[in-house]
């Protein structure tokens, strides 16, 4: 994870939205969205995924909070330098991974694990080798041991093939460019990396999944142009941005993006993954996973430009955040983080074990939509980065709503016809009352989502929305 990459601000401008929108949409239809569609053979719960800080000196208690949030995925790892300490010779896993080996095993907790960093104690560089630390082929090598080690347990694992090597080691050590533009010896070298760890591990077990990563979308596209194998199974992005979640921190004609456009004119987020997937479909030959292996924003922590984000405003985000990646098609999304650890505060949870705000929201989704299936979009699709947005999911009989607004200005949603009867709950799970006048009962949606639940209907069901500012006193 890092802030310190350079991040064009966006120059697009919101979408014009009207002052009064209504949607109409079938509950028992298909939608045709505009990123990845319908998902009714997986339950949400399978985007809920957290990035761990144990490696980094989260206590092991702290696995009972994994359970408590219904978490799916995690990330975690062990050093390439622990686990080899001599040239070829590997150990085995310590014993405290192992114990959270067990604990994600017991508990149907998929891993993602992250395959890091250099390894200055079984390989010294030398002016014969200045890359020895993190050789090519000893990395190979590296993945294919722990790939071996991790199926004997018996756990869901995926491997992550390094994390943001743009400023993690390579580029440092090697030179080139930040985005990646040509000449960048750095990129070559790590594609290079990508490559042994395919062809090693896939030599061993043809089905595990490895992924490649970096934290800007220019990155994965200059990766496929150096020449990522077709073997690799997908890519790892970290989208952070400084604004609201719907938004890239890219858009069409950032500079330092080109010969590529990462996304559509509005510049959304759902834009820059569908974009980055047809393209390594493209040129891969076969359509790549999309793993979010980091996002988040930091509490109260002042930015470049001297603003910070309140845990409100932290918590309102995080579920439009899973909301959003699972829209996207994301395998997963492993919020960052579980603790503050020596991130900053970036965590769930702070260094002494407050629970802060996003984890009640976390949990809140979870409690409410982790055993629901994805529908679709059902207000928003064709501004998915600014108005109102609802997403629609259901579970036999039940159907449920997720909405906000991207919008300073909060929106009115009229609680007509079926949703009279829907029950609501705000981001953390608390019983909302609903609001009315002359026009009826409605719920006011502003920054942090609002949860509806009603029966499964079995004729159209609309959706009458406005924008508070264009109502009269």
């Amino acid at each position: 994870m890092t802030f310190a990459s350079p991040i064009a601000p966006s120059s697009a401008s919101p979408a014009p939205r009207a002052a009064a929108e209504t949607l109409t949409f079938a509950p028992t239809s298909a939608f045709t969205v505009a990123d990845a569609g319908p998902r009714p053979g997986r339950r949400f719960r399978e985007v809920l995924g957290l990035g761990t800080k144990f490696a980094q000196g989260e206590p092991g208690a702290d696995l009972q909070l994994l359970t408590d949030l219904g978490v799916r995925w995690v990330r975690d790892t062990v050093d390439w330098s622990v686990m080899e300490p001599i040239a070829g010779t590997y150990i085995d896993f310590p014993p405290e991974f192992r114990a959270r080996l067990d604990f994600y095993k017991a508990h149907d907790i998929g891993l993602v694990f992250l395959l890091a960093y250099d390894d200055w104690v079984a390989h010294p560089p030398n002016s014969q080798n200045p890359t020895a630390a993190f050789d090519a082929v000893a990395f190979g090598n590296y993945a294919r041991q722990m790939a071996e080690r991790l199926r004997s347990t018996g756990v869901r694992f995926v491997l992550e093939l390094w994390n943001e090597p743009h400023n993690m080691v390579l580029r440092p050590a090697l030179g080139g460019a930040w985005n990646g533009q040509p000449p960048s010896p750095w990129l070559d070298y790590y594609v290079r990396m990508v490559g042994e760890a395919v062809r090693q591990v896939k030599a061993f077990d043809s089905s595990i999944r490895l992924l490649d990563d970096d934290d800007m979308w220019v990155l994965h596209y200059w990766f496929l142009e150096a020449g990522l194998p077709s073997a690799l199974d997908g890519f790892a992005v970290h989208p952070y941005v400084g604004g609201f979640p719907e938004r890239a921190a890219i858009d069409e004609n950032t500079d330092w993006m080109k010969p590529f456009v990462g996304v559509d004119a509005d510049g959304s987020f759902s834009s820059a993954m569908r974009r980055l997937r047809a393209q390594g479909a493209q040129k891969l030959g076969r359509t790549p996973e999309m793993w979010i292996t980091e996002w988040g924003w930091p509490v109260d922590q002042a930015n470049s430009s001297g603003t910070s984000l309140s845990e409100d405003t932290v918590a309102a985000w995080l579920p439009r955040a899973f909301v959003l990646a699972e829209a996207a098609g994301a395998e997963t999304l492993c919020w960052c983080s579980a603790q503050d650890s020596v991130d900053g505060p970036m965590g769930l949870t702070t260094n002494d074990g407050r629970k802060r705000k996003p984890y009640l929201s976390f949990k809140a989704l979870s409690d409410n939509f982790g055993d629901y299936f994805y529908m679709g979009q059902v207000a928003g699709a064709d501004h998915p980065a600014s108005g109102t947005q609802a997403f629609l999911f259901r579970r036999d009989t039940s159907l449920k709503i997720v909405a906000w607004t991207v919008e300073p200005t909060a929106t009115r949603l009229q609680l007509d016809g079926a949703l009279q009867s829907a029950t609501l709950m705000d981001s953390f799970g608390q019983p909302l009352r609903a609001s009315g006048d002359v026009s009826g009962a409605y719920v006011t949606l502003g920054a942090a989502p609002v949860f509806l639940e009603f029966p499964l209907q079995s004729t159209a069901l609309s959706l009458d929305m406005a924008d508070t500012s264009a109502l009269a006193p």
